[in-house]
């Protein structure tokens, strides 16, 4: 099995991210987590999904009234004070002294048919105790924070008390656990659980602070002995920090152990290694008693919760009844036990050798690399034919045994070595008889108006057949059009299909409703053109998905937008779409502009401050409308500690910038010369690109050598590019950068980034470096047919505006940027009579300008003038 596991393979979509055919099998240390084609979403965006059908909303925004619990809503007794925290209802007594920044919190874990009663167990205990408490707001909020890819430290807390010094910690364990002990609820698995729970307890911070990665990243922390600030791991699984204070009482519940199965085996396996987790548990590969590879399932009780509300024990339990009546398929892996391990639940299955189908293509897709021959597309086609065919037998046997697989997609499908398939994966397995609801489901591979198994089954084997010619049919459950461009551009790739399958693929798609007027008629032709990406249509999009009602953001994005203090930074934030808008000629609104003005006088002290993710964004945007609030947020961000990260993103790259911008050239010289001291560090911007890496100071050192004349700039402008060509990998002419475990050609992250610092470098340091060879292998890496993402920073966007902008000295590189414009209309979705852009993992939509609309409209005007520099940061000065 080159993967019976999910994770471990290079997975399809990402490589469609990063664009490259890697000359042998990718590690695991190569492959790349999934995005949304392969059959399963970055399981930081789910929460994101649940409050909102068209943008990334928090989960606090949802419609939950009807299942408030009624602690929420009623009155709450004099002497007791109430605070609203998102999805979190904080009660504390109104003597209480502040809390303190950390230390030992005790977590109660409800199922959501128990939460309410354990709120109000929990509710007269804090009351009695006068502890400072919290509890989650509905039911809603309970099941949705322990779905199967909810983040797996946190998952199962509803209630969460603060004691405020050792004999509050031990009484509050003892009343909770007196009134509580042995109630139904899922392992915290951050957490020391409580004798047999639902109590646990973690050291962990009170109140919410900041500190810094080396790469820059903000993560909450916790302040060591010193008065340092370190992050505030939240693992899953109980980690205590070395210098925590901890009871006497609790150090000796911390020797004993407890709270989980011993590492190494499980019931006479012998667990070789993890493949897999998810909310719902892990999955193992193992060895028996006999020295034979097996797979291990693990359901968690209580944990991994789908629409229906099972838990992963019920649907192990379906796995386990449909692998025993489907056992003499062979495709089928066959079950060999099924057992319990401490108090969580697991199927001992075959081990398949082969790789999935996402796997393969990760590997062998063409559309990927530059300019594939018709030899490479033609062989693909055939052996992609070939393996959907085997798959509609898989299908089709399992049909006729009254099964329907409920679970179809490239990620649960193996192919063997002899070139036969097996599915994996039948937790969603059901009778042919039965009603389909749509629980769990792979984007891209389902649709939930779509009621009959037998049907679901059949939709699903047309996307895996399109989505392995053209990897996007996620791209359709919002835009139902697109799926005529998909199979246009699959037909037109590949003219050797064979028309018999083509005609099954269509009339498998034609299942779906929504799909079936835009497929191709009888005579081949297209129902539907997607309109051209229009500027104007783009800005239309945004103006009608403002929100200045709103006090957390003005223009929906991305969900790393959410992060507090975000929307004050280009990227994410509303500084990046006034910049779209006046980059194509519309003046901001002063709605927005005063918006802007009000959302930075409340960003707290410790928000983030660069030019991308924060307060420096702001101050640049409002420096450039004149606005002189600017001013003041100078010198705010002057007279407050700065980022120690040097990048363009979050760091002093960026400030510096916007430092020379305002004309404090002495200010911001000294911040580059601090940038430039930091060269050479290690685990210092080693994610190279623009935004990560070294090529973004690499620019601000360019920019230093024109404004002094010191040649000194100039060899450290060549110096930081070339730290980053550290992760440089090539292949036929393709060169791209090795980062976050993929291979990446993209502006933010990636080689198009470099590739516009090398563009900056002055002419002895560009040729130096080798200058245009670097700049033809990074623009050969993005000028490709499929692109999974939209955006600027990692996306076709993005790589749009690093063709433009190499259209100066390559002028023969306008017809891939022309590709790119017209592909771009594919990531576009109607929109209230307008167009906005697919964001990032493509099920919601976003307008900010790292991955939504803003980004599109700044490739799109960056074309219509090649050169044009419309990015601060990114070129040597700003146009």
């Amino acid at each position: 099995m080159k993967d019976q596991n999910l994770s471990r393979e290079s997975d399809f979509s990402t490589t469609c991210l990063s664009m490259v055919r890697i000359p042998r099998r990718p590690s695991a240390q190569e492959g790349c987590q999934s995005r949304t084609t392969g059959g399963r979403m970055d399981p930081r965006y789910e929460a994101f999904t649940i409050a909102d059908s068209t943008w990334y909303e928090p989960l606090d925004r949802c419609d939950d009234l009807s299942s408030r619990f009624s602690l929420a809503t009623r009155e709450i007794p004099d002497g007791w004070s109430r605070d609203h925290q998102g999805v979190w209802e904080f009660l504390s007594p109104d003597d209480t002294t502040v809390l303190p920044e950390q230390g030992w919190k005790i977590h109660v874990s409800a199922t959501p048919a128990t939460a309410e009663e354990t709120i109000e167990a929990s509710w007269k205990i804090c009351r009695r105790l006068a502890l400072p408490w919290k509890f989650l707001r509905s039911r809603h909020i309970v099941s949705a924070m322990n779905t199967k890819y909810a983040n797996r430290a946190t998952s199962g807390k509803t209630v969460t008390v603060y004691p405020r010094t050792a004999d509050e910690l031990r009484l509050a364990l003892a009343e909770l656990d007196g009134e509580l002990h042995g109630r139904p609820g899922p392992y915290v698995l951050s957490d020391h659980r409580w004798n047999q729970g639902p109590v646990s307890v973690r050291y962990g911070a009170f109140t919410l602070l900041w500190c810094e990665l080396p790469d820059g990243t903000r993560v909450p922390a916790l302040r060591g002995p010193e008065g340092r600030l370190e992050p505030d791991h939240r693992r899953p699984f109980f980690t205590t920090p070395e210098w925590a204070d901890v009871p006497d009482f609790l150090k000796q519940r911390l020797s004993s152990g407890g709270g989980g199965h011993g590492e190494g085996t499980l019931d006479g396996y012998r667990v070789r290694k993890a493949l897999h987790f998810s909310n719902a548990g892990g999955i193992y590969l193992a060895e028996d008693a006999r020295g034979r590879n097996v797979v291990l399932k693990e359901a968690r009780p209580h944990a991994g919760l789908d629409a229906q509300g099972r838990d992963a024990v019920e649907r192990l339990r379906n796995e386990e009844s449909m692998l025993k009546h489907l056992a003499h398929l062979p495709f089928v892996p066959r079950m060999y036990r099924a057992f319990s391990a401490w108090e969580h639940h697991y199927l001992a299955m075959e081990y398949v050798e082969g790789e999935t189908i996402n796997a393969w293509l990760g590997r062998e897709y063409p559309l990927t690399r530059h300019r594939p021959t018709a030899e490479a597309r033609a062989e693909f086609a055939a052996l992609a034919v070939r393996r959907m065919e085997r798959v509609e037998e898989c299908v089709a046997a399992i049909h006729e045994t009254g099964v329907a697989f409920g679970d179809l997609h490239h990620r649960n499908i193996l192919v063997r070595p002899d070139g036969t398939v097996t599915l994996i994966d039948f937790e969603l397995a059901m009778p042919l008889d039965s009603v389909r609801t749509a629980a769990l489901g792979a984007p891209g591979f389902t649709d939930p108006t779509i009621a009959d198994p037998r049907d679901a089954d059949l939709y699903a084997l047309g996307c895996c057949q399109l989505a392995a010619l053209v990897p996007l049919t996620v791209l359709t459950h919002r835009n139902p059009a697109a799926v005529s461009s998909l199979i246009e551009q699959a037909t037109a790739a590949f003219p050797s299909l064979p028309p018999g399958f083509v005609r099954r693929m269509l009339g498998r798609l034609a299942l779906s409703p929504a799909l079936r007027p835009f497929l191709p008629g009888a005579d081949g032709t297209a129902l539907a053109i997607l309109p051209a990406p229009s500027v104007s249509a783009l800005l239309h999009g945004i103006d009608r998905a403002a929100a200045p009602h709103r006090t957390d953001r003005l223009f929906p994005g991305d969900v790393s937008g959410h992060r507090p203090g975000t929307s004050l930074g280009l990227a994410y934030g509303t500084p990046g779409v006034l910049l779209a808008q006046r980059a194509a000629g519309t003046a901001p609104s002063d709605e927005h502009v005063d918006w802007l003005v009000s959302a930075a006088r409340r960003a707290p002290v410790d928000g983030p401050k660069g030019l991308y993710d924060g307060l420096a964004g702001t101050a640049w945007m409002l420096h450039k409308l004149g606005h002189p609030a600017a001013a003041d947020l100078v010198d705010r961000l002057l007279t407050a500690p700065l980022p120690t990260s040097p990048s363009l993103f979050g760091g002093l790259t960026g400030i510096a910038h916007l430092l020379l911008d305002v004309g404090l050239k002495d200010e911001g010289t000294g911040l580059a010369a601090r940038v430039r001291e930091r060269m050479g560090e290690q685990g210092v911007l080693d994610r190279p690109g623009l935004m990560h890496g070294w090529s973004g100071p690499s620019v601000l050192f360019a920019r230093c050598a024109m404004s002094t004349g010191d040649v000194a700039w100039a060899e450290a402008a060549e110096q930081a590019v070339r730290h980053d060509l550290r992760h440089a990998r090539e292949l036929d002419g393709m060169l791209q950068m090795h980062s976050s475990n993929r291979l990446l050609p993209y502006l933010a992250e990636g080689s198009g980034g470099v590739a516009l610092a090398a563009m900056a470098l002055p002419a002895a340091q560009a040729a130096s470096i080798g200058s245009d060879a670097l700049v033809v292998g990074a623009l050969r890496a993005g000028a490709v047919q499929v692109v999974v993402q939209g955006g600027l920073f990692n996306g076709r966007s993005g790589l749009a505006y690093v063709l433009s902008h190499a259209l100066v000295r390559l002028p023969d590189w306008r017809g891939e940027l022309e590709a790119h414009l017209r592909a771009l209309a594919l990531h576009l979705a109607p929109f209230d009579g307008a167009q906005v852009l697919h964001g990032d993992q493509l099920v919601r939509l976003s307008t900010d300008l790292a991955t939504g609309s803003a980004g599109a409209i700044i490739a799109l005007k960056a074309a219509q003038t090649p050169g044009s520099r419309l990015l601060p940061g990114v070129h040597p000065t700003h146009g």
